[in-house]
């Protein structure tokens, strides 16, 4: 049985109220998940908090569950939702102590003008500017939440290549980022 087919499983256990499936579930992805958003927030205890409200909404809508074709892509999905949803929520407050001057720079940082469609924008034309084989590589990874194994069987890879593939592309992606104003 494929990692993907697993997953579906483990969702539709869990739609079925399975508590057990459920701790699988966490389990299985909280190594993927943790990673991805400790970049995003660059702090532990947020970390933890966007992992418990992301299961938390799972656990909620387990009802819905079953319908769910590609179970990594949409545990991402909702993780990064959280993180954008943080991420502005964060820059509200920091705009809220910008000194009142006749400087609007002043006392700004990035989180101050940080939107999420911007991200989203600055990251999707950060992915577009990839050679091909690496945009293919990041998009498996990142949009269709597939693994590094599953990404080397579907392309005829080695594991190593595409490892190698994809921390590449993220370093491009930072670099992008950088450019335009955005630190990691």
């Amino acid at each position: 049985m494929m990692l993907y087919d697993n997953e579906r499983s483990l969702f539709q256990l869990v739609a079925e109220g399975d508590e057990q499936a459920f701790n699988r579930l966490f389990h299985l992805f909280l190594p993927r998940l943790y990673p991805f958003i400790i970049k995003l927030t660059r702090s532990e205890a947020v970390t933890q908090d966007i992992i418990q409200e992301t299961f938390i909404k799972v656990w909620l809508y387990r009802d819905r569950l079953g319908e769910i074709e590609n179970p990594g892509g949409w545990l991402y999905t909702l993780a990064a939702n959280k993180c954008y949803d943080h991420l502005r929520s964060q820059a509200s407050r920091n705009a809220l102590f910008v000194p009142i001057t006749g400087d609007a720079t002043v006392g700004n940082t990035t989180y101050t003008w940080l939107d999420s469609r911007e991200l989203k924008r600055l990251i999707e034309l950060a992915v577009n500017e990839l050679p091909s084989q690496r945009k293919k590589v990041y998009q498996m990874s990142r949009n269709q939440g597939m693994t590094i194994p599953e990404i080397a069987a579907a392309l005829d890879l080695s594991p190593h290549t595409v490892k190698h593939t994809l921390v590449s592309s993220l370093k491009s992606i930072r670099e992008y980022l950088s450019g335009h104003g955005i630190r990691f």
